[in-house]
């Protein structure tokens, strides 16, 4: 009898443990991460030919715009054309904020060592994102208080890839 009253203690205890792991298991998420994969610049658009032209050949110079690529797997991926920063920027850098829908990305550079301005292609990559609507917003270390906010919202439960663009129309973008 006593052996019997042994066997269901442990058997007790074992689905205790058992469904708390589970309870556990559910609890655990993976929150979503980005970084700045690479970078590119100071773009030229004059208009050169041959292998050494850097003209844009989608967005105009006073275009300041963010085309994305969703892949179904919680991979994002946003290249950030014409990021306007210091000639001699150093490294460049950026701080990604994911809190809930909404991803902030703030675009830094280490140095000012030139005296002028000009336009670079940054490369995101996000990973762990669920299928639904973003708010995407980007803070650039030469935008004004007057421009237009590189902002907006994407679905990526219908649309997987787009563009935005704002427009701008002080230097370094317009010239």
């Amino acid at each position: 009898m006593k052996a019997k009253k042994i066997f269901y203690f442990f058997l007790f205890c074992s689905l205790l443990i058992s469904m708390s792991c589970k309870q556990d298991e559910n609890i655990i998420q993976f929150h979503p991460a980005g970084e700045l994969a690479s970078y590119h610049g100071c773009k030229s658009f004059t208009q050169e030919t041959g292998a050494s032209s850097q003209v844009s050949l989608f967005h105009a110079q006073n275009q300041d715009c963010v085309e994305y690529q969703y892949y179904g797997d919680g991979v994002l991926e946003l290249h950030h054309i014409n990021a306007g920063f210091n000639c001699c920027p150093g490294d460049i850098t950026s701080a990604i904020d994911i809190n809930d829908n909404v991803i902030i990305i703030e675009e830094s550079e280490a140095e000012q060592g030139c005296f002028c301005l000009c336009l670079f292609d940054l490369n995101y990559k996000i990973e762990g994102l669920k299928p639904g609507k973003y708010t995407i917003k980007i803070i650039e270390p030469y935008s004004s208080d007057q421009d237009e906010k590189l902002e907006f919202v994407l679905d990526l439960s219908s649309a997987t890839s787009g563009t935005h663009c704002v427009y701008r129309s002080h230097y370094p973008w317009a010239q």
